[in-house]
């Protein structure tokens, strides 16, 4: 029978990647913006996925 694991111990087994620059753990965002689109002039949304830490935080937040 299989040993049974709780969602503490899955959490704790979860590798964060750190920054090489600061040591900080990154802090995951998806960053949405709005567009109008040239060709139909509708609204279209751009969805970027980042890595914030110490270094970038300013940039990413603007």
């Amino acid at each position: 029978m299989a040993k049974k694991v709780s969602f503490a111990q899955k959490m704790m087994k979860t590798d964060i990647p750190t920054c090489p620059v600061c040591g900080e753990k990154y802090l995951f965002l998806k960053k949405v913006t709005t567009y109008k689109s040239e060709k139909t002039g509708s609204y279209k949304y751009l969805t970027q996925n980042l890595k914030v830490c110490k270094c970038n935080e300013k940039e990413a937040w603007s």
